[in-house]
């Protein structure tokens, strides 16, 4: 089955990853100059970029991260601390870089290439006399010794031996890798000695050009880390092999023993042959037991094993890796999806033929499926802080534009999420973000005359609570003027001037269109401007997202969304004589024969000694009034609880969402449908606007909700 993966695709994801591990890396050391580490990691990432592409021979992309790569060897090799200055142009450089990489593969503009590389000899040229400029006045040459800061501890590098066994697929050639190339990298790293095995090549007659047949044996002498030699092999392909393992220090092996090891011979043949007298190494080719090659590059071992006396690190984990495109994973999803909905038709046909052996399998089949689909959630989850890591340089950028001082903290980066999820969430998180910068934290002055420190805090988290992810996003700024928004609110006929609201409802006028209470939008955001749209892709998300506020002191702004949208289990229900689903994570109790009363107009239950507003679903949809006694499941969404009355309570089910199209977008209250086994559909609720819903009614003008 052929991959429909290109090899120059695959290096395009590989170096927006590495780019974005140089900008983490320089922002890191804006507050930390002397973090070595990081400047370890900055020039690693440049070193990759710079080599895989040479190999793709992007020359103009990999001549300029050669030349970025230039100034931070000396960064990191003469100890130098990289200065803000230096810092500004590695992320002009950074910015760059992207731009060649997102170039790659269509027609260039020549206009355009031409200035995209002039910007870029710019920065080289700055960047070059800025460091010499800081090496002359550092004093420290080049070749000091590297010193390792990132746990405290100072450790030279260490000069050890490996031993890499690489075979190419046959294909090798095909995906657009040189394998010499690979070679000569590793030779650009330590002392190389490398023996090549040729006992595939066919006769001529049989032979096909574009396929490989070689493989080769190497070992290296270095004092490059492991990720700067598996970074060498980054673009093989899955059908080729490769194996690096330390050679062990300090101890004299047996010639035997490592071809044994290297599984070039027996223990069996080993010890029959050891038994006569001549030297091993010429007794095994005389014998054909191994080629000339293997034995000179065992001997070569041996010699290593003997003279060396350091201590090596231990040999690379048993952990694999490979790049599946996201495509396949949403397939795959899906596909599960579906065996989940053919479950539930088995078992509902078992239970209509009382088959004792058929509901065996069926039993059987629902745990396969259950842990099916539990593996496939878990492979379509990414860390959230692949959502987060962005806005460190954001925040770094806006607040300098404005002239505030801003720190950002993150936490819960670990949380993982839907992939899909995460992509989604990117252009409202940058909407709050930059909201919360221009308007929420004040300017230095202002936070001084408040008895605040100088510079502002924004705090971005995220933490699982049950089935969902909550991001919140919190400054210590001035906070939310509730009497401002109330009064814009009756300016512009959304509420009764003598309707009486509380906090959350006042805050909840936010998300109206294009609602504000600036004067007038600033260039890089306005509070309240565009809430609309953060609220809408939330909410297409299925999540909810609500705003808090101490005047004086700060705000909150809180998103709640699914772990994931693909497959769901809810309790099946009825309202009228229609089915719908509710989300098991919003459920709080399930409850039979509530009393109901009514306070202002509205229905409500005493709910454990707390007084719930009812929604009378039925009545929402326009079927009709479910009966008194009918039952009540008791949601929470956020940090509001709501009595739900419906028809009837079918019970837990499991099943694929299906959306319903852009002609429904408009009705409130529904997020998607399902099908049970039998056919028939049922309408997945949308908890979160008809929490909403509750919360809102009474007070928009005439009563209307």
């Amino acid at each position: 089955m052929s991959s429909d993966l290109n090899p120059a695709d695959l290096f395009r994801e590989e170096a927006r990853d590495l780019l974005g591990e140089f900008e983490e890396a320089l922002i890191g050391l804006e507050a930390e100059p002397g973090r070595q580490d990081l400047v370890d990691a900055a020039f690693r990432a440049l070193h990759t970029i710079k080599g895989s592409g040479a190999m793709f021979e992007f020359t103009e992309l990999s001549g300029f991260a050669h030349d970025l790569e230039s100034a931070f060897v000396v960064f990191r090799d003469a100890r130098i601390p990289i200065g803000q200055e230096a810092i500004d142009l590695g992320l002009r450089g950074k910015d760059l870089l992207g731009e060649f990489i997102g170039r790659l593969g269509t027609t260039p503009d020549e206009a355009q290439q031409a200035a995209l590389t002039e910007r870029a000899q710019a920065v080289v040229r700055e960047l070059q006399t800025l460091v010499g400029t800081e090496a002359d006045a550092g004093g420290s040459s080049p070749e000091a010794e590297r010193v390792l800061i990132g746990d405290g501890r100072s450790t030279a590098s260490v000069r050890r031996s490996l031993r890499i066994s690489f075979r190419p697929s046959r294909n090798t050639f095909k995906n657009g890798t040189n394998p010499l190339g690979l070679l000569q990298e590793l030779a650009d790293l330590g002392e190389l000695m490398t023996v090549g095995y040729s006992e595939d090549i066919p006769s001529l007659d049989e032979i096909t050009p574009d396929l490989c047949y070689l493989r080769w044996d190497v070992l290296i002498t270095t004092e490059a880390d492991d990720q700067e030699i598996t970074d060498v092999f980054m673009f093989i392909d899955g059908e080729s092999t490769l194996e690096i393992l330390p050679v062990a220090s300090g101890e004299y092996r047996r010639l035997g023993d490592i071809l044994v090891d290297r599984g070039s011979l027996s223990e069996e043949k080993l010890e029959t042959l050891m038994a006569r007298r001549p030297p091993l190494g010429e007794m095994l080719v005389q014998e054909g037991v191994v080629s000339e090659a293997e034995l000179r590059s065992a001997l070569e071992e041996q010699r290593l094993l003997a003279e060396s006396s350091e201590e090596v690190r231990a040999g690379r984990g048993d952990t694999a890796f490979i790049k599946v495109p996201t495509s396949r994973l949403d397939r795959l999803v899906n596909l599960v999806g579906e065996f989940v909905s053919l479950q539930g038709q088995l078992s509902l046909s078992a239970d209509r033929l009382h088959d004792r052996e058929l509901m065996s399998h069926t039993e059987q089949f629902e745990r396969l499926v259950r842990e099916s689909r539990e593996l496939s959630m878990e492979m379509h989850m990414v860390p959230v802080d692949t959502l987060f890591a962005p806005f460190r340089r954001m925040v770094r950028d806006v607040a300098r534009e404005l002239g505030k001082r801003v720190q950002l903290t993150i936490e819960g980066t670990e949380t993982e999420l839907d992939k899909n999820m995460v992509e989604s969430l990117r252009d409202p998180l940058m909407h709050i973000i930059r909201n919360a910068i221009d308007h929420g934290i004040e300017s230095e002055e202002r936070r001084r005359e408040a008895d605040k420190p100088p510079r502002g805090s924004l705090h971005l988290s995220a933490s699982y609570s049950g089935a969902f992810v909550v991001i919140r996003v919190d400054d210590d700024g001035g906070g939310l003027d509730a009497a401002r928004i109330r009064r814009r609110a009756i300016e512009r006929g959304l509420i009764d001037p003598e309707v009486e609201l509380g906090r959350e409802q006042i805050y909840e006028l936010l998300f109206e269109p294009g609602f504000s209470t600036a004067e007038k939008a600033s260039r890089i955001s306005g509070r309240g401007v565009g809430m609309d749209v953060v609220r809408r892709n939330v909410e297409h998300l299925n999540g909810f997202v609500q705003v808090s506020s101490e005047e004086g002191m700060g705000t909150t702004v809180e998103i709640r969304i699914p772990l994931t949208l693909a497959i769901v289990e809810g309790l099946l229900t009825e309202i009228g004589d229609a089915f719908y689903l509710i989300n098991i994570a919003y459920i709080r109790e399930c409850l039979d024969r509530v009393p109901e009363a009514t306070q202002g107009g509205r229905g409500i239950i005493d709910y454990r000694g707390t007084v719930v507003p009812l929604l009378d679903l039925a009545e929402v949809f326009g079927v009709g009034r479910s009966p008194a006694d009918a039952p009540v499941v008791v949601v929470i969404a956020g940090d509001t609880t709501v009595a739900l009355r419906l028809t009837r309570i079918h019970g837990n089910y499991q099943s694929v969402v299906k959306p319903l199209g852009p002609m429904f977008d408009g009705v409130e209250g529904i997020s998607g449908a399902v099908f049970l086994p039998d056919g028939t559909p049922a309408l997945m609720l949308d908890i979160e606007r008809l929490v909403r819903r509750t919360v809102r009614s009474g007070y928009r003008r005439g009563g209307s909700t």
